[in-house]
């Protein structure tokens, strides 16, 4: 499986490192865990999704890709194909909707659904819009690659309700407001490390020292310079500056900059993209190119297996610790996540800042 960053898709750092949350991954049935670099991890739909797609590609060996849709029956052929050739009157109307200050998602679900009637629902639904942003990747590479999209179950991605299968978003909150009977809703083997890291002080449960570095930055920073950060356009620069000096928290900063066009995922990742030092012309050159590398952040009897296979099939080098980058390209993308990590750990109580130059992958043997 491909695992995000310790800064995440929804713009924000993760509650557990990724080290932890490889080794849940490993008791919960996965053989192999990829890290998706922060470069693509902390990005748009299009962007995770591409990086994601391309990095199983690479390792040759992967048939197959399952996701979690809230429409599995949603995944239609002919919504694709809108999405994939983007026909002149789709275009058109893309371009219109974008002109009356609606988000880039939203334009595109509104030109889409002109074409074609129930998709605006359809692409209204996060993990519908990640799913079909798999599918796409697969189509425009060609990729031998079969979907597998699954139903998704439990409380909806932003529902904040603790039923029998709480959303993430619902764990986040409990978590952070130390209802920690949340945790007996989640398998024991997560719950144990979930409370293992609570315990060590390594898990992030307060946005106070987030917010504090990040106001930080921002306050030493002019308009024109925010300008040049990855995907920041179209004046909100200065949005965010202004807001930054009256806000009280991170969610006052957030909330204030969000609008019809700027929704909050959007501020969230121009903020770490701000806050990692993601320069707007290395994002799109990354973007372009692709993930330069595979980096292994653990494995299993099975995937030790996959790895010897890899010898001969991957069309990446594969990586197991920092310190082994060599080639400028991925040394490049590589100290972007050291960088990364290295902010993340100063969130938390107990950090540890050269955690990821020295941390080797995780490995159960069965």
């Amino acid at each position: 499986m491909v695992l995000s960053s310790n800064f995440v898709q929804r713009g924000e750092p993760a509650l557990l490192e990724k080290r932890t949350r490889t080794e849940m991954a490993l008791a919960h049935g996965a053989d192999l865990v990829i890290e998706l670099p922060v470069l693509f991890s902390c990005h748009n739909a299009g962007v995770f999704a591409a990086g994601a797609v391309d990095i199983l590609a690479a390792t040759g060996v992967i048939t197959h890709i399952s996701f979690g849709m809230e429409d599995p029956a949603g995944a239609d052929k002919a919504i694709l194909d809108i999405l994939l050739h983007e026909p002149d009157p789709f275009k058109a109307n893309l371009a219109e909707n974008m002109k009356k200050g609606f988000s880039y998602a939203e334009s595109r679900s509104l030109a889409a659904e002109s074409l074609y009637p129930g998709t605006r629902n359809i692409l209204s639904k996060p993990n519908n819009t990640l799913a079909f942003s798999y599918l796409l990747r697969i189509r425009e590479k060609n990729y031998n690659i079969e979907p597998l999209p699954i139903q998704r179950i439990g409380g909806a991605y932003h529902s904040i309700e603790t039923g029998i299968l709480p959303s993430a978003t619902a764990i986040r909150r409990e978590l952070r407001k130390r209802r920690f009977r949340i945790l007996e809703k989640l398998p024991p083997e997560s719950s144990l490390l979930i409370e293992r890291d609570i315990s060590d002080g390594r898990c992030l449960l307060s946005d106070v020292f987030y917010w504090r570095i990040m106001r930080s930055v921002l306050l030493r920073l002019e308009a024109e310079e925010i300008r040049t950060f990855a995907e920041i356009s179209e004046g909100i620069e200065h949005k965010i500056l202004e807001t930054a000096k009256r806000a009280s928290s991170i969610e006052d900063l957030v909330s204030s900059c969000i609008s019809r066009r700027y929704t909050r995922g959007r501020i969230q990742r121009h903020l770490v993209h701000i806050l990692l030092g993601l320069r707007h012309t290395k994002n799109r050159e990354a973007q372009r190119k692709g993930p330069p590398y595979l980096r292994i952040l653990g494995m299993n009897g099975t995937g030790k297996k996959l790895l010897r296979k890899m010898k001969e099939t991957a069309r990446l080098p594969v990586y197991f610790h920092h310190k082994d980058f060599r080639e400028s390209r991925e040394k490049t993308l590589a100290d972007l996540e050291y960088r990364a990590c290295g902010i993340w750990e100063n969130l938390v109580d107990s950090p540890q800042p050269t955690r990821e130059r020295v941390m080797p992958p995780v490995i159960v043997d069965l």
